[in-house]
């Protein structure tokens, strides 16, 4: 019992921060909080059971806060960050393989590790939709009701946050 309540009290946790950190209009702000969740999602994976999602889960917390270091760097820098965690996130996928479905969350943290470190604005949370319907597999077969709420939840305020982007960046001066 008190791991089931660990599991869902860390899904919860993780799908608030998620969702907090898509609403925002500041890119260091969305990446800070994202790594945050990312973090949490770790652990909550790691309860689960899900290994290759727990590691990936920390992989990706690194990410993201590297990629709000590196935001306004140099392109090497950004190139050697991008580099790194990619190449982890391969590796990981690799030595943590579980299937096909390893497939899909190897892929969408790929897809989240370029976003991460190379899109803003409307493209950065676009890539965050596609990216949490290649997690829902995963959260469905773990049968996560936190992780599929975080899904839906994330692609819906990902669509919030680029409206929001849009609007604030129509409203600034020229």
């Amino acid at each position: 019992m008190p791991t089931e309540f660990l599991v869902h009290a860390t899904g919860v946790s993780a799908l608030v921060l998620n969702v907090i950190a898509l609403v925002r209009t500041c890119e260091r702000s969305l990446r800070l909080q994202s790594s945050l969740a990312g973090a949490v999602w770790a652990l909550n994976n790691l309860l689960l059971g899900a290994h290759t999602a727990a590691a990936l889960s920390l992989v990706s917390a690194g990410r993201t806060a590297s990629s709000a270091a590196t935001l306004r760097c140099a392109a090497g820098p950004r190139l050697l960050a991008f580099g790194g965690f990619a190449t982890l996130t391969a590796t990981v996928s690799l030595l943590t393989w579980d299937g096909w479905p390893s497939l899909l969350v190897g892929v969408a943290s790929l897809m989240s590790t370029f976003a991460m470190f190379y899109l803003r604005g409307r493209a950065l949370r676009a890539t965050m939709i596609v990216t949490s319907a290649l997690w829902m597999h995963h959260a469905w077969i773990h049968g996560s009701w936190e992780q599929i709420l975080a899904n839906l939840a994330t692609a819906m305020a990902a669509m919030y946050g680029a409206w929001r982007v849009d609007t604030s960046e129509a409203a600034a001066p020229r």
